[in-house]
């Protein structure tokens, strides 16, 4: 008995962390001008990618009629895996643009460990700030999906016209539901979604930000997902620790005996 609790707890307790040490060829930033049908496409630590970093992908330039300043997309193993199951992050400072036009950009990544919990929570939050004439608009959206899938984003690229996005996998859970809308000035929001991770051990996480201008403008902001366990599988951690607990203390009782 002591033997299988040891091994239920050691279980849940590794599904705690997140996979992965190095770049992962599945960490992947799209920045697109859809207006005109320019963009790139960039891995982490490949071409394109002005962050050395593992985990961190980094683009500066002009794509389409934007000036981009800074944006940058980050993953495990910077961020994650401590009082969550897995994270991504994208921001951008500064990105400029002269007269109308949209910018989307989309960042991705998969095999986030899970296992052996099921039901799991995806929690999203927005800040930043749009400059821009009335009718602009920033649509926010974010989803993980239990199946590891990501939409395809497409071969690596350097600034250039730009194919088509894969759709959004089946099965995918939002974590804003609808899509979140912002106008001109300081924003900020939050929203959540649940998954069941099911039969595999891991999860993939996408995030996507479209900012439509009317007019000349600009846009700063920061856009967070995490996926944190059902509160039921937390206590059932709890309860695994405590058992743990109690028969140390048996033993140690029984010794002096």
């Amino acid at each position: 008995m002591r033997k299988k609790l040891t091994i239920a707890v050691l279980g849940a307790l590794t599904s705690l962390s997140v996979l992965g040490s190095s770049a992962s060829a599945d960490f992947r930033l799209r920045v697109e001008d859809l207006t005109s049908g320019i963009g790139t496409v960039i891995t982490d630590n490949g071409v394109g990618d002005a962050n050395a970093a593992a985990g961190a992908i980094t683009f500066m330039g002009p794509v389409g009629s934007f000036a981009i300043n800074v944006t940058t997309g980050i993953s495990k193993p910077l961020i994650g895996g401590l009082t969550d199951l897995g994270q991504i992050d994208l921001n951008s400072v500064n990105v400029i643009t002269s007269g109308t036009g949209t910018l989307r950009l989309t960042l991705e990544d998969t095999g986030y460990l899970a296992d052996p919990l099921a039901l799991l929570h995806v929690l999203g939050t927005v800040g930043g700030t749009l400059t821009a004439p009335s009718g602009s608009l920033v649509t926010v959206e974010s989803w993980a999906n239990g199946d590891n899938l990501v939409p395809n984003l497409g071969a690596d690229q350097a600034v250039g016209a730009i194919g088509a996005i894969g759709v959004t996998p089946a099965g995918s859970a939002a974590a804003w539901t609808p899509a979140v809308q912002f106008g001109p000035g300081a924003f900020s929001g939050s929203g959540s979604g649940t998954f069941d991770n099911g039969a595999v051990d891991t999860f993939s996480l996408f995030t996507q930000l479209s900012i439509a201008f009317t007019g000349a403008g600009s846009v700063s902001f920061d856009e967070n997902q995490r996926v944190v366990p059902e509160p039921a599988s937390l206590l059932l951690l709890g309860a695994g620790m405590a058992g743990l607990g109690l028969l140390g203390r048996r033993k140690g009782q029984k010794t002096q005996s």
